[in-house]
């Protein structure tokens, strides 16, 4: 995380912070308040798509046809993993999304 700038490290950490307050949110609610499964499925996939984002922060502060270009931005640990968090989190939404 060195070679990150101030503003990369801040903006992962926030998304790193926000998404395990969606996590514990969305647990909360399935263990204490007894929200459906569904719920909870939904929680885990905003809390991958975040976690993901917070992995490659260079992502924030790039211009938005660099983005879409579809080169890989560095990330923080293994350049596969956020790919992974990314499409299982794209996946958990769905199904939350179409179990309603």
């Amino acid at each position: 995380m060195s070679h990150l700038s101030f503003k990369e490290k801040i903006a992962s950490v926030l998304c790193v912070i926000f998404s395990f307050v969606i996590l514990c949110s969305g647990l909360y609610d399935f263990l204490i308040v007894d929200t459906a499964i569904r719920e909870l499925i939904l929680s885990v996939g905003v809390f991958l798509l975040l976690l993901s984002a917070g992995l490659t922060p260079k992502m924030f502060f790039s211009p938005l046809a660099e983005i879409f270009k579809g080169e890989a931005f560095p990330s923080i640990v293994n350049s596969k993993l956020p790919q992974w968090f990314s499409l299982f989190g794209i996946f958990c939404c769905g199904i939350g999304l179409v179990s309603f």
